[in-house]
């Protein structure tokens, strides 16, 4: 049984070509993703690992709450860098500082990193420098020095003796590099640009003079590092901590991963649903395969074949087909691991590599995954060749069983229903977020089960225009027609691609049609932010410049920040309580944003509402950089709107929880009779000091926005554009197969007088119709799922809801040109039959 099985395989190499690569695209997506993983994992082990191994034990101190990102800490005192030094088994021992420093290049524009921080160091003394080498030039000395790490130096265009401007918290200073920096192998710190001062003038420009935010230290010969660290924790007052330098990187190393993790899981994700979709295409491919071996499958049984042999028959061919996939998908999740890898530089998210990992972990849950996708989705047609009679072998044709449609009816819509039941209940309610996925899982189950009952009527009327293209057209029609269940499969595997990219055209069209909702509710002419969305924010040196234009009649700044806000870690927002009133309605339901005081805070209504919270309640919170503190709460608000946040400060107090704070936007008014073209002139004029800054109006500012989430969009339909291919290759298998089953009829049709172009023409409107059902479906489903993950998030934001018409018609005219480009070689084959074998040909 187990040759027969081979033999047959390879009796047929063209499906067995089209099935493998649908399967071994899916496993190359998800290998690719786990080798990319794997490679960042280790660039950033190895890369904070170079970077700390100049010092064997850092002094730092302790902080109050972890936050998202860099964890903000208290400084330490310069006076404890004495005592440290005095400690048994310390050989050299250095305070450092480290705060926000953009750097620019020669001409005179921020050299920005992409979601990388922008570094400014304090450049340690040599004994602790460790793998951070100077490629040229030399260490800074003195006030107006400064070296830059390699990746930065290339970017902007900077050598040794050229002069850039930095940019920091307190506004724009000149420096002249004197080096340039690597990192062991690497020329920059993760993505991230790197400016290195002495000590003095980087505690000077970054605004830490007397303090230290680390101690480095070196042990002694002979000292273990764990040991160290042990001793002089244990001498150290309350409130420090002494950290090996390897459990520094390991904590670095942590944080950033963190941080990447909602990336590895949507790659994962798009994995996920490639391989959803090769199912579709395994599960037809087999069903078509034992309809087309019924004979064979009956002789079989006559012969002496049980049940349970021609189960194991089916099932050995999809164990040998998934392994034999999935080792091939591997192979290409290599390239695959490379393209993700450029595909997300491209789109601004560049990502250190250590060359592409390929460990035993990733083999077998690819080849794991890939065989059991594979056996999974044949063991329903394998069930329906146990039930092929051994009497069916003499008959010239079998009519398939028919099922109940009432059967069909009840299970469809009770799988599309609790499918719809779970992704409202992560949606709308406290269910966990992977209910969505696994619900709309239950409702493309559910649509697929339906789908037979009403494809039929789908194709008749998609396919009626076909009837002006002859008879060509009207056959193509009525093959569509002929078989709803086939249809209705092969159609199912673009839905489920068409779905995503609809679903997330939906919500990117809503969520900028929101974010144009508050730009207009807003009274402000012009607005001051970041020239970059990966931006920290701004100085408030260029809020103060932006306000003695002419013209100018209010500024009203806003700024963001982490914190533990009663008991929960969350984003807070923070505003000038004397001016904002005049450029935003937070829509106050109690209390006035004037009354906001620096010690109170403005809490959304839904979260009073939640936690009983009322004008004169006290809000505990908690700040990495000056830990605990209370808040009295002076206003409740309605309208999240431009603030964004459930909880939102004056400047005031965000000045004193974190004095390195940064601005996020400036709303600007223009004096009444003030031209706002001009006055926008005038800001950009003096922003040329500040390049950290841009000014924009609210037209400029929504096509900003806009390009970036277009940016993104574009971004998820390029990781989903492999799903689709897949579901095209199920097309193609589809009508290669029915080319194949179709013999004698094709053959009949070229005696009667139909020409080979008529053949194609045929085969290519039917490939036409099956695409165009897939993308209705796909993008009616899309549109439902949309509209649902708008609804949503109305409480965060996004309370407008827009419907991309347009782009939603060209998704499905796309499909349809696709679905062209799918039957060029099954029609090809099609008009190749030759007639005579054809007619004669059982």
């Amino acid at each position: 049984m187990l040759l027969a099985t081979v033999k047959g395989m390879l009796g047929n190499k063209l499906r067995l070509i089209l099935t493998a690569t649908s399967i071994a695209l899916g496993v190359a997506f998800l290998a690719g993703t786990l080798m990319l993983t794997d490679s960042m994992q280790r660039a950033f082990d190895e890369l904070f690992a170079d970077a700390s191994s100049g010092t064997d034990v850092t002094v730092r101190a302790e902080t109050a709450v972890e936050t998202q990102g860099a964890t903000e800490r208290p400084p330490l005192p310069s006076d404890l860098l004495a005592e440290v030094r005095q400690l048994p088994d310390v050989s050299t021992a250095e305070g450092s500082v480290e705060g926000y420093a953009l750097l620019t290049g020669t001409d005179g524009k921020p050299i920005q990193p992409q979601g990388a921080p922008t570094i400014g160091a304090s450049m340690p003394e040599p004994a602790l420098l460790g793998e951070i080498d100077m490629r040229s030039g030399r260490a800074p000395e003195g006030p107006g020095e400064v070296a830059i790490d390699a990746s930065s130096a290339e970017k902007g265009e900077l050598a040794v003796g050229d002069s850039t401007r930095i940019l920091f918290r307190n506004g724009p200073e000149e420096y002249t590099v004197v080096g340039i920096v690597g990192f062991g192998d690497a020329d920059d710190l993760g993505g991230s640009t790197t400016a290195y001062f002495d000590l003095a003038t980087a505690q000077q420009a970054l605004g830490k003079e007397g303090v230290f935010d680390t101690i480095g230290i070196k042990a002694a010969e002979g000292t273990d590092d764990e040991t160290l660290a042990a001793s002089v924790d244990g001498a150290l007052p309350t409130g420090t901590e002494a950290l090996t330098s390897q459990e520094v990187a390991e904590e670095a190393s942590a944080a950033v991963k963190e941080g990447l993790a909602f990336l590895n899981i949507s790659l994962m994700a798009f994995a996920g649903i490639a391989l959803f979709v090769g199912s579709f295409i395994i599960w037809n491919t087999f069903s078509m395969q034992v309809a087309q071996r019924t004979r064979e499958l009956a002789l079989m049984r006559a012969i002496g074949a049980t049940r349970r042999q021609v189960m194991r028959t089916i099932l050995a061919e999809s164990v040998i087909l998934g392994v034999v996939a999935s080792l091939i998908g591997i192979a290409i999740g290599i390239a695959m691991a490379r393209g993700l890898a450029a595909l997300m530089s491209a789109f601004g998210l560049s990502l250190p590599t250590a060359g592409v990992q390929v460990g035993l972990d990733t083999v077998l849950i690819g080849v794991g995954v890939g065989t059991l996708v594979t056996v999974l989705s044949a063991i329903a047609p394998a069930r329906r060749a146990t039930k092929v009679l051994p009497i069916e072998a003499l008959r010239d044709s079998t009519p398939a069983a028919a099922k109940s449609p009432k059967r069909r009816l009840v299970i469809g819509v009770l799988l599309a229903a609790a499918g719809a039941v779970a992704t409202a209940a992560a949606l709308f309610g406290s269910a966990p977020a992977l209910l969505i996925a696994i619900g709309m899982v239950g409702v493309v189950l559910g649509v697929a089960t339906l789908a037979p009952l009403f494809v039929r009527q789908m194709a008749a009327v998609i396919g009626a225009p076909l009837a002006k293209r002859g008879v060509p057209g009207e056959l193509a029609r009525q093959n569509a027609m002929r078989n709803p269940k086939r249809t209705a499969s092969t159609a199912m595997a673009l839905v489920i691609g068409l779905t995503m990219v609809a679903a997330v055209a939906v919500f990117a069209a809503s969520l900028k049609a929101s974010f144009a909702d508050v730009l207009t509710s807003t009274k402000a002419d012009l607005y001051v932010l970041t020239p970059s969305p990966d931006s920290e924010g701004f100085s408030r040196d260029a809020t103060e410049a932006v306000r003695e234009v002419d013209g100018v009649s209010l500024v009203s700044s806003t700024g963001w920040g982490m914190a533990e806000l009663n008991g929960v870690v969350q984003q807070f927002t923070s505003i000038d309580p004397k001016t904002v009133d005049s450029v935003v309605d937070l829509g106050m339901v109690s209390g006035a944003t004037g009354d906001l005081s620096e010690d109170g805070v403005l809490v959304h209504a839904d979260v009073a509402e939640k936690e009983k919270l009322e004008v004169g309640d006290v809000v505990p919170a908690v700040f990495g950089a000056t830990g605990e503190r209370e808040f009295r709460v002076d206003g409740v608000y309605d309208v999240r709107g431009f603030v964004g946040a459930d909880y939102v400060i004056s400047t005031e107090a965000h000045d004193r929880v974190d004095p390195q704070r940064l601005e996020g936007t400036t709303m600007v008014v223009v004096d009444d009779g003030e031209s706002i073209s001009a006055v926008h002139e005038r800001i950009d004029e003096v922003l040329v000091d500040h390049p950290d800054a841009t000014v924009m109006n609210q037209e400029e500012f929504e096509g900003a926005l806009g390009g970036l989430i277009n940016q993104l969009l574009t971004l998820v339909t390029a990781l989903l554009l492999l799903a689709v291919v897949i579901a095209l290759l199920g097309i193609v298998n589809t009508l290669a197969l029915s080319v194949f089953e179709r013999t004698r009829e094709l053959g009949m049709l070229r005696a009667v007088g139909m020409t080979r172009g008529q053949v194609r023409a045929m085969v290519r409107w039917e490939s036409v119709v099956i695409s165009t059902i897939g993308a209705v479906l796909g993008a009616l489903l899309g549109l439902g799922l949309g509209l649902a993950l708008a609804r949503a998030l109305a409480d965060d934001g996004i309370d407008q809801i827009a419907v991309p018409g347009l782009q939603l018609t060209l998704y499905v005219l796309a499909a349809a040109v696709a679905g062209v480009l799918a039957a060029i070689g099954p029609a090809r084959r099609a008009s190749r039959v030759d007639v005579l074998k054809a007619v004669a040909s059982e």
